[in-house]
């Protein structure tokens, strides 16, 4: 029999060998680079790593272009120097490990000097460098200051929730879980000892199989009661059960309805395969989920703005001051879409740049303005601050939808 498992007591690990290149970030990455800061400066680097976009735009020219942009703005000598040592770094790390054989379709770098020697080969210590592979693909960026820059990873990890992966036959059962494009697996298993042949026959041989059959319903049962315990320890966002046969369909019928409503799926699927396998079974199934769910999104969001008095506004005008309100429920707009203007000093509301005549000082308090290149991330960073979701647009159909309201929207709590 499966010991009982507390979920609070329980401590998950994950092995997994990501080939494709694509990073699990946790919520204690996260946590940690929300309350990092580095006295001496940091850079935060976002690339687009895509084939296709490296094909045509060499990912070290795209760098060189954004750290000379970045350094013209810095006039301290030591701090000139400083910055110099770190990008030089990064450019080696990105010319001789990552331009060649790029990983995932992103990349983010988190590189803060603790310690740097300009006397001695201008050799640079960290108090932390971090570089992670990502699924989507950002924006280019290169941010040099104390706090790290988090919005576009935030917006992916958003994007991105988890996925449990229950496989099982009639004595084991794995357990995966399916996140920023990889599979991975926890390190606990459930395991029936039941013998499986008899040598009896007749009614001996008969009674034995009913024994076993009922040994194998207590182990599907024991692995439903394992994955409500996964399921509340990892907050999955949805489940797939795996196995061969008719046996994940067996495992279905006994699922709780909060698991049922989690269920995307069952697959065929033997228990010896490895996480690579998992991972291109079950990412179809979440790719149509999160297809689905973005249509459903937006189809909501068109009936509010179609609605009278519906809770809903469309164009930057109208969604910058939503925020400025914290009314965002869910903000709309597709991946490459950025629009600069002004952001208030003393209420941090946000002016997009649409008007002829530049604003003179907030509209909101008529405080003073600074010059921001991109409305739109900053929008997506009050809606996550204020527990709002933001939903990046990324299937084109659902683009062309969108681009009729003006490339971004959103769904309003009020």
């Amino acid at each position: 029999m499966t010991p009982k498992i507390n979920a609070d007591e329980l401590v998950l690990e994950l092995i997994g060998d990501d080939e494709r290149g694509y990073d699990f970030i946790t919520e204690e990455d996260i946590l940690a680079l929300k309350a990092f800061s580095s006295e001496q400066g940091m850079i935060t680097l976002y690339l687009d790593t895509r084939p296709e976009r490296l094909q045509v735009e060499p990912l070290m020219l795209r760098y060189k272009n954004l750290v000379a942009s970045v350094r013209d703005g810095i006039t301290d000598r030591n701090e000139l120097l400083l910055f110099d040592a770190v990008t030089a770094n990064i450019g080696s790390l990105l010319e001789h490990s990552l331009s060649r054989s790029p990983q995932g379709r992103g990349l983010v770098i988190f590189a803060a000097p603790m310690k740097f020697s300009p006397k001695r080969d201008r050799e640079v210590k960290y108090e932390k460098f971090l570089m992670f592979h990502l699924p989507e693909a950002p924006a280019d960026h290169l941010a040099w200051g104390r706090l790290p820059v988090l919005i576009p990873l935030l917006i992916q990890l958003d994007e991105h929730e988890p996925t449990g992966v229950v496989l099982a036959d009639r004595r084991r059962a794995r357990f995966f879980v399916y996140y920023m494009g990889e599979a991975a697996e926890y390190n606990i298993s459930e395991v029936d000892e039941t013998p499986s042949k008899t040598k009896a026959l007749g009614w001996g041989a008969h009674n034995h199989e009913q024994w076993q059959e009922e040994h194998y319903r207590q182990h599907y049962r024991n692995v439903v009661e394992l994955t409500e315990v996964l399921d509340r320890k990892a907050r999955w966002k949805w489940l797939v059960l795996a196995g061969p046969d008719e046996i994940p369909h067996e495992i279905a019928d006994l699922l709780p309805k909060p698991l049922r409503e989690k269920l995307l799926g069952v697959v065929s699927m033997s228990l010896h395969v490895t996480y690579n396998d998992v991972r291109d079974k079950v990412a179809p199934l979440v790719q149509e989920a999160e297809k689905r769910e973005e249509g459903e999104r937006l189809a909501a969001f068109v009936g509010e703005l179609e609605r009278s008095n519906g809770r809903a506004v469309a164009g930057l005008a109208d969604t910058t001051l939503a925020a400025q309100q914290s009314r965002i429920d869910t903000l709309f707009f597709p991946p490459d879409f950025i629009h600069k203007g002004w952001q208030c000093q003393n209420c941090h509301g946000l002016i997009a740049d649409l008007a002829e005549t530049p604003p003179s000082a907030c509209i909101y308090c008529g405080g003073p303005l600074d010059k921001v290149p991109d409305v739109v991330t900053l929008t997506a960073e009050q809606t996550l601050n204020l527990g709002g979701h933001v939903e990046v647009v990324r299937d084109k159909e659902h683009q062309a939808i969108l681009k009729t309201h003006g490339n971004i929207g959103a769904l309003l709590r009020f």
